[in-house]
């Protein structure tokens, strides 16, 4: 059987990703593998229809289809994405039609399984048969029982295809529709008090610009407004990780990305990103933007500060790109205030209005509301990964997390452990075990009954 590999790689066969399809190769000899590299060959693909035909070419002509792909930031890198914006705006989606495939991605598992819920999406939208995906961490292929697993997921896969099993879909259609929005007379603007405001931004016209107008005209002065779109990115993140020691970019000096997220994101008080969505993410140019960032590696940028969306398209469709931005938002350490969509054209007006309130007010108050699992969790996999061997690499990250107290493991606190080992004991006694957890439920509470009579006058002010 011929089997397409997308490899989905920045870096090409140089990419960790292309040993394990390298592995897979050697262990099924009996197939034709052919593999491309559109994530590294993108702005060839996209200028000459002769190569991305080609690809389409070995698409048609193959029974099984490959995504594999590194995690870049939730999900995929932007120049793998604009391979798959390509396949809809050239009108090739047929080719994909009936294919079986499958996702291979590496990584070091923070936040996979929504780049495989993405790469699924995209299956399902493109009429392929989902046969499965497998979500190895980087250092998978050199453990033996890893290797047999990965053997395992892919004989299914191509057996699957061979049998041409019915496969369930997992996600509907996406329906790309928005009501027409016509804002009314702006309502009196609130004062910005001296809070620095940014709009993130790829696009300026219809609903978008709309909604950006709206939220300029609740605040006054206005928000600066930073056109991702004709900003001057030269290209997409490329993985080198040069960035990794200092958080030096390897685009430093080329283009103007750098310098101005550090000049206008970082530091802003609170910051809007308004983007439409475009399949089952935002653009490609909004990805890149996301993947550039990347030369603050996995420190916070955001962090403190207040952080919104205005989203074109139905959000309520794309749960998975509602999950990203919220742990996006989580793992920065940004207070996450709200989404606001154009899904339906009432109260609008309200909710932004609404929103520059609550941005303001947020602001001066310093609220910072708790994360949930999405962010601490998330937060949990960086320390560890960059605790041990990452650190070689991530040097930066290392000194940030050890000067802000990331590293916060608590196999590292003696006394509490030592404390910890004599309780688990003493409630080891059998009689002393029974009296204890009779009482379980007052002792949990006693902790709090003095906090709970404390009075919040003002803010930082307790009584």
């Amino acid at each position: 059987m011929k089997i397409t590999v997308l490899g989905g790689s920045p870096k090409g066969e140089t990419s960790v990703t292309m040993q394990y399809v390298g592995f897979l190769r050697v262990n099924f000899p009996e197939h034709e593998f052919v593999v491309h590299q559109p994530a590294f060959n993108i702005a060839a693909v996209e200028r000459d229809r002769g190569k991305f035909n080609l690809i389409m070419d070995d698409i048609r002509a193959s029974g099984l289809v490959l995504w594999a792909f590194p995690l870049y930031v939730f999900t995929v890198c932007s120049q793998y994405q604009r391979f798959i914006e390509l396949i809809e705006e050239n009108g090739c989606a047929g080719a994909f039609n009936g294919k079986y495939s499958a996702a291979l991605s590496t990584s070091i598992h923070f936040f996979d399984h929504t780049a495989h819920n993405y790469i699924r999406a995209i299956s399902d939208d493109l009429g392929m048969n989902f046969t499965g995906s497998f979500s190895a961490h980087m250092n998978d292929l050199l453990k033996a029982e890893m290797r047999n697993n990965l053997v395992t997921f892919f004989e299914n896969a191509v057996s699957t295809a061979l049998a041409r099993v019915p496969v369930t879909k997992a996600y509907t259609p996406v329906k790309l529709e928005s009501a027409v929005y016509n804002p009314g007379a702006p309502s009196s603007p609130h004062d910005a008090g001296g809070k620095k405001i940014v709009i993130v931004t790829d696009e300026n016209d219809g609903n978008m610009g709309k909604m950006i107008n709206r939220l300029c005209s609740a605040i006054q002065p206005a928000p600066e407004i930073v056109d991702i779109k004709a900003l001057d990115i030269k290209g997409g993140c490329l993985g080198c990780l040069k960035c990794g020691p200092a958080n030096v970019c390897s685009y430093t000096g080329k283009d103007a990305f750098v310098e101005t997220y550090r000049e206008k994101i970082m530091k802003a008080d609170i910051v809007v990103y308004a983007g439409a969505m475009k399949g089952r993410y935002l653009s490609s140019r909004w990805k890149m933007f996301f993947d550039r960032s990347f030369f603050n590696t996995h420190q916070r940028s955001l962090a403190g500060k207040q952080l919104a969306f205005l989203i074109s398209g139905p959000l309520s469709q794309n749960f998975n790109l509602r999950e990203i931005l919220t742990a996006f938002a989580e793992w920065q350490n940004a207070n996450f205030v709200d989404i606001i969509t154009d899904e339906t054209a009432e109260n609008i007006d309200a909710s932004i209005d609404n929103l520059a309130g609550k941005l303001l007010e947020f602001s001066e108050k310093g609220y910072l509301k708790p994360v949930t699992f999405l962010g601490f969790a998330g937060m949990k996999v960086f320390r560890d990964d960059i605790y041990s061997e990452l650190r070689v690499v991530f040097q930066a990250d290392h000194r940030v997390y050890k000067k802000t107290g990331v590293f916060d493991f608590p196999q590292n606190k003696p006394f509490k452990n030592i404390m910890l080992a004599v309780m688990s004991g003493i409630i080891g006694i059998p009689w002393v075990s029974k009296k204890i957890m009779g009482n379980f439920k007052k002792m949990m509470i006693m902790p709090y009954r003095g906090v709970i009579k404390l009075k919040i006058r003002d803010i930082g002010k307790t009584v």
